[in-house]
């Protein structure tokens, strides 16, 4: 199923894409189902069966039900307010170019706030002053039941359901809230080296508002086989700017979900977005370097469009002040 959360006529809504173009408000159909996602997805077996049995329903007596036009709803992030968003970092194998010392046994990973969070088709709010500002088009994986110390079998079967998930990255601000700081290393003799280290913390170049626009759907589990072999574009306006196959992932859905619940208990409705899309065909006069395209949305006035195969395409404006 395609569920999606949004508001129509005066309220906030939970859906499911009835047919291309369309949604059906699921309270319309069975009175006892959730209102919020959030709910829905703890509601674990039991309601994701009556979500089934209400799409069932609609589909079999469409006239008896009120549809929404997707172009005339107002799109909500398919969950709006998970314990945290997990992003994993540089995992991509195209990413290795860029690598100067990397960990090779486990994914790094950051954390981007609920706030953060946007709909299909609401802006990306940017100021000037924010320098350099890329999408990194990623694979959204939502969580379904409490993952603590899983196996990656166990971590897959936990999965609820995919979406798309634009991963905003200031390089401005990265730069202006970066480090160079002295380190001191002791010696298995006693003797301690003095060195130098460089870091930088993601509370604004990857946490700020609007900066993980998701959606347009939840793609529920069973229609996504394989996580592994789907399709990633990135266009700004009509310039292509990344192209992509999640099977290009060095950490897969599994492993990494597996590894996240190793330090920290994932909880239903909570998000993991899975890294950038950076590789593949890509516009002639895009920027040929390793990595992310440097695609700068500061100033850009068209949509960020991203496509992922089975999931579909994920539209945002660009504001800029």
């Amino acid at each position: 199923m395609r569920l999606a959360s949004f508001h129509a006529q005066g309220r906030d809504r939970i859906g499911f894409e009835i047919e291309p173009g369309w949604l059906v408000d699921a309270t319309n159909v069975l009175r006892t189902l959730p209102g919020d996602m959030m709910a829905v997805i703890r509601g674990g077996a039991p309601v994701l069966d009556a979500l089934r049995e209400a799409l069932r329903l609609a589909q079999a007596s469409p006239e008896k039900y009120p549809r929404f036009s997707v172009d005339e709803v107002t799109w909500l992030p398919p969950v709006r307010t998970p314990s945290k968003i997990v992003c994993i970092a540089l995992n991509n194998r195209a990413l290795d170019a860029v690598k100067i010392k990397a960990p090779t046994d486990h994914p790094a990973f950051f954390l981007k706030p609920s706030t953060a969070l946007t709909g299909h088709r609401q802006p990306i709010e940017l100021r000037t002053g924010f320098g350099l500002t890329h999408p990194e088009p990623e694979l959204g994986v939502i969580i379904g039941s409490r993952l603590r110390h899983a196996s990656p079998s166990e971590a897959i079967e936990a999965v609820y359901g995919y979406t798309i998930v634009n991963d905003v990255t200031c390089v401005g601000m990265r730069e202006e809230d970066s480090f160079t700081v002295r380190i001191f290393k002791p010696a298995a003799d006693g003797s301690v080296s003095v060195g130098e280290a460089h870091t930088s913390y993601p509370g604004r170049y990857k946490a700020s508002d609007t900066f993980a626009p998701m959606g347009p759907f939840l793609v529920t589990r069973e229609e996504v086989p394989d996580p592994a072999a789907l399709a990633i574009t990135c266009h700004l306006g009509d310039r292509l700017v990344a192209s992509d196959n999640t099977k290009n992932y060095v950490w897969s859905v599994a492993n990494a979900l597996s590894h996240v619940s190793r330090t920290m208990t994932l909880l239903p409705g909570d998000i993991v977005s899975m890294g950038t899309a950076v590789g593949g065909e890509r516009d002639p006069d895009a920027p040929q370097v390793p990595g992310v395209t440097r695609a700068n949305l500061i100033g850009h006035t068209g949509l960020v469009t991203i496509t992922i195969s089975g999931l579909g395409t994920l539209e945002n404006p660009v504001q800029t002040t």
